[in-house]
């Protein structure tokens, strides 16, 4: 088994009988079966193993931010955390993606398009923020290729800034680059995913001013990358 994370977490996660039984209460059927067979897909095929516990809060709103290795992302981060519904600010075209547009909707993803100037997108995400959810955005907005920097995008941080709620830092491993949806969502893995502390921003103070987007959006890509340094196994 591998070690737990030095850092104490500040939102205790509940073991996986417990998070069934919340998400049993909270939703429909549908989401019920969905994540029980994402659960399967990601510890079967994708050969998925959270290091640690889940940091997302039970309550409340949060985002949760991760590094972007393949399209099936998402789906390791779901199931790492059964006691919330997450959605996801995607690319557009995942939306239309046979079978996986289906859980896209009903998890309520939030399409983005890819010329970065959605503000109907941006607008969305703070109503839900504002109304409880957790959504969630990879930071450096499409997926990197083996040896990419692709350096994360001021987005998370904004939203972060502006709405005050907690950002959780997530890390994801052991995912083989495929070019293509399909080919990512096909491709046999051996996914490792590590939820770190919420990211303080507090001393910012909610401004969005001079280059304190530019500051915050560091701190919580090096809150990323910092989840990588305690290899998993």
């Amino acid at each position: 088994m591998p070690a737990e994370p030095t850092d104490t977490p500040i939102f205790r996660s509940p073991d996986t009988r417990s998070e069934l039984l919340v998400l049993r209460r909270r939703y429909a059927w549908k989401l019920r079966a969905a994540d029980a067979f994402n659960r399967m897909l990601c510890r079967v095929w994708y050969r998925y193993r959270r290091i640690g516990p889940c940091t997302i809060p039970r309550d409340g709103p949060a985002i949760v931010t991760a590094n972007h290795t393949c399209s099936a992302d998402p789906m390791m981060i779901y199931a790492g955390c059964g006691y919330r519904k997450i959605a996801f600010m995607i690319a557009q075209e995942f939306a239309d993606v046979p079978v996986g547009g289906w859980f896209v909707r009903l998890i309520e993803c939030i399409p983005v398009r890819r010329d970065g100037r959605d503000a109907a997108a941006t607008r969305e995400a703070m109503r839900r923020i504002r109304d409880g959810h957790v959504i969630s955005i990879f930071i450096q907005g499409r997926i990197a290729k083996p040896g990419q920097d692709v350096r994360p995008k001021e987005g998370v941080a904004l939203l972060a800034l502006r709405t005050g709620v907690p950002v959780i830092p997530v890390h994801i491993s052991g995912n083989k680059y495929r070019d293509g949806i399909f080919a990512g969502l096909i491709a046999r893995h051996r996914t490792r995913v590590r939820f770190g502390p919420p990211v303080d921003l507090s001393d910012f103070g909610g401004s969005t001013e001079g280059d304190n987007v530019q500051r915050a959006t560091e701190r919580i890509w090096s809150a990323i990358q910092q989840l990588s340094s305690n290899p998993s196994t």
